[in-house]
């Protein structure tokens, strides 16, 4: 053999030995932060352990004042974190309050286990036990409360869900460090309410207060009985009580102003006789309405200095008018604005997400210096530590020429990657919120590029043109509403052209692109949400559709386009099923895969045999053609009454028929394969990501798997992992032993 072609043959084996016998290690990688943060906690010891919890992505533990995060991830099965606390005795011993019940750890953040003795069995298609706070009582450490409800503060996108509680209005107790738990809320409490809040007396803690949907509460005998305490109250949501802990007569209360009203009876209100009357101390907090300003001042958060209990700090929500932090210093007599993000005299450090609010989503002080305070928004992390002069993000670095780093806080949501074939240096991400990233050293730094964009909050497909790798589409849209564009850059997207002649505005789910078709005259296709799949032979100045055969337009939820690497007229497309919501009457109507073989012109359902309900993605080996792998998500069908399981897919044969390859995975109810990857080298090795259906007690998520021989059976390799559901899978063309991998709720990580 000769030298080059020895070389050559021993890197290919060394790549291959490394595929298939590795264990893969994941690190997280992105320019940090960028995710809603719904807890803060600063533990009382020397390192002054910062730890946070989010929306989506868990915990995150912080040793060095937040120079660098870990996440702290292993043994949580759902990983919306709605509250932290720990053991004043002992703060190696935490407590977290999810949406999937309460969990413990007694290792500072390594391990957490499940602590549900005493709450309901927890539920595959709803939340049984959702906990909104937990508190330790300060006289004894072995008491705690944990308190049921289900949404971001101030929100009600959830209330859908919080219908499906049984539990509503209740508060728990446990004797035993949360080992096991008794419903105590007999009488007194709302039965419909939402537990927000709890704080304790802290002289007294049979003294205990509740703030609820429904009111403000306080039992006087450990939670046995509870009484409403609404003198001076207006009917409104109580969102976060605190007790002062020096004059424990003094509670302070924040309201939610409901938006649209006319009158703002809202804000912050003050007790000193215990709850028995309330007055409003809002004196320089925003009251702006609504129907005057499209924003209502809301002031969900609220924490009080125990050193010095005069001095509190709320968080005003909204992004307009003057977001962030107020201060009192005099017992909410008057209200300063310490948080100045967009003024002449601003004391804010934004990060890399300069256009976002700085609107407080949780907050919390030091319990030993107080001139420290933190709050989180839906994007960043900020921390003062001189009582609000000024501020500092704690979620990113900046690096050269605009990009920027995250030290392991990562916070998002990815749902598509594309490495430039050309260069590994080059790679983009398309994130849920915060749109289009790209890195040009391998996913060390990033920078958003969005100029010329209309839609830039959510990024849901990349295609890089192989031939002129400068050239790179994307799709964008809303969540929120069906609305988006495809786009073109011509210089690695640093700008883009919107391609919207002739195409629906809607949500773009994905991209496909003829390589075989001229340079000057790109054949595209692209999935328009709701509307099918559009094709363009010019490059996108054009767009018609190309959906005979695929049904009706409206219920046309295409997920994933794919193009025949070896012939360009042979074209896929998954489909999602769609419902049709009426109760019991509830209709199903079928996604599946459809394949054309004259370039889109017409369309037939291909998986028959074996039904793949939802299918989002589909990939074929560069080498063979008949063989076609599809990610299926699992579904039940109201119309025809059957369950179908998800999983990988295969055909042998072009689609005529089809075998289920799920040995591996475990469990095949709820089994969701959201992307799928093979390796460019050898294509019996092929990567499935796993993800969750939300809304219920357990994630379904079960993080990265391989095969190494196409399929027939499945490892799990997530070493290194925080969250274990993931929305997208891409190899590195040009090192099959570098993977990206995008979470849904730790940014992205990739392959050490």
């Amino acid at each position: 053999m000769k030298p080059f072609k020895l070389i050559v043959f021993l890197s290919l084996f060394n790549i291959f030995c490394y595929n298939l016998y590795s264990q893969v290690e994941w690190n997280p990688i992105g320019p940090g932060g960028g995710g809603w943060i719904s807890a803060i906690t600063v533990i009382n010891d020397p390192l002054h352990t910062l730890y946070v919890g989010c929306d989506v992505g868990g915990v995150y533990k912080s040793s060095d004042n937040g120079k660098s995060w870990t996440i702290k991830n292993n043994g949580l099965s759902i990983y919306f974190v709605q509250d932290i606390t720990y053991d004043p005795v002992n703060p190696d011993i935490l407590y977290l309050a999810t949406r999937g019940g309460i969990y413990k750890s007694t290792n500072g953040g390594d391990t957490w286990t499940a602590k549900r003795s005493g709450f309901p069995d927890t539920e595959e298609y709803s939340f049984s036990a959702p906990i909104n706070d937990i508190v330790v009582d300060p006289k004894n450490n072995n008491i705690l409360y944990a308190g049921i409800g289900v949404h971001k503060k101030g929100y009600d996108f959830d209330r859908y869900h919080w219908d499906s509680v049984e539990i509503k209005g209740s508060i728990y107790k446990s004797i035993d460090r949360g080992e096991t738990w008794t419903l105590i809320r007999k009488t007194g409490i709302n039965p419909e309410a939402m537990i927000y809040s709890m704080d304790i007396d802290s002289k007294n803690s049979k003294n205990i207060y509740a703030a609820t949907d429904k009111g403000v509460y306080k039992s006087t005998d450990a939670g046995k009985t509870w009484k409403q305490k609404k003198s001076g109250l207006p009917k409104l949501k109580a969102m976060n009580i605190v007790v002062d802990p020096v004059n424990t007569d003094t509670v302070y209360v924040t309201l939610w102003a409901n938006p649209g009203s006319w009158h703002w009876k809202g804000g912050v209100y003050k007790s000193i006789n215990g709850g028995d009357s309330w007055k409003s101390i809002n004196n320089g907090l925003p009251k702006n309405m609504g129907k005057e300003s499209g924003f209502t001042c809301n002031y969900t958060t609220l924490v009080i200095d125990k050193h010095n209990p005069e001095v509190l700090y709320t968080g005003n929500m909204p992004w307009t008018p003057d977001p962030g932090v107020y201060k009192t210093t005099n017992g909410g007599d008057s209200w300063d604005w310490i948080t100045r993000a967009d003024t002449n005299d601003k004391n804010m450090d934004l990060g890399w997400i300069p256009d976002t609010g700085v609107s407080p989503m949780a907050m919390t002080i030091d319990p030993v210096s107080s001139n420290r305070i933190l709050f989180g928004t839906s994007m960043h992390l900020f921390e003062t530590e001189n009582s609000g002069v000024t501020w500092k993000q704690l979620y990113t670095k900046s690096d050269k020429n605009g990009y920027w780093k995250g030290e392991g806080f990562e916070t998002t949501c990815v749902e598509t990657i594309s490495v430039d074939p050309t260069n590994s240096n080059n790679v983009y991400a398309g994130y849920w919120d915060i749109g289009f990233l790209k890195s040009i050293d391998g996913g060390k730094s990033f920078k958003k590029t969005d100029h010329g964009m209309r839609y830039k909050d959510n990024t849901f497909d990349i295609i890089v043109d192989p031939d002129s790798p400068n050239i790179i589409y994307a799709s964008c849209g809303w969540w929120e509403e069906n609305s988006g564009e495809v786009y073109r850059s011509d210089d690695y997207g640093e700008t883009w052209v919107a391609l919207n002649n002739g195409i629906p505005d809607a949500q773009i789910w994905s991209i496909a692109l003829d390589k075989n078709s001229p340079s000057e005259s790109r054949i595209l296709y692209a999935a328009s949400y709701n509307n099918g799949i559009y094709k363009t032979i010019d490059g996108g100045d054009h767009w018609i559709p190309v959906n005979r055969g695929l049904g009706v337009n409206k219920n046309l939820q295409v997920m994933k386009i794919l193009i025949d690497p070896n012939n360009s007229n042979i074209l896929y497309a998954g489909l999602e099923a769609k419902i049709i919501e009426n109760g019991e009457n509830s209709k199903t109507i079928q996604g599946g895969l459809f394949k054309s073989t004259n370039a889109g012109d017409t369309w037939y359902r291909i998986d028959r045999n074996i039904p793949q309900i939802s299918v989002w993605d589909i990939v074929i080996p560069n080498e063979n053609s008949q063989i076609i792998y599809t990610a299926v998500f699992s579904d039940y069908d109201h119309t025809l009454k059957e369950y179908f399981y998800g999983g990988v897919y295969k055909s042998n044969n072009g689609g005529s028929s089809w075998e289920r390859l799920n040995k591996g995975f475990g469990e095949e109810d709820n089994l969701e394969i959201s992307s799928l990857a093979i390796d460019p080298v050898n294509s019996n090795i092929l990567y499935a990501a796993t993800t969750d259906a939300p809304y219920h007690d357990i994630s379904s998520g079960r993080g990265i798997y391989r095969s190494i021989n196409s399929g027939e059976s499945w490892k799990p390799i997530n070493n290194g992992l925080g969250v274990l559901y993931f929305n997208s899978l891409a190899i590195d063309p040009l090192d099959p032993s570098t993977i990206y991998a995008g979470s849904s709720g730790n940014g992205i990580y990739k392959s050490k």
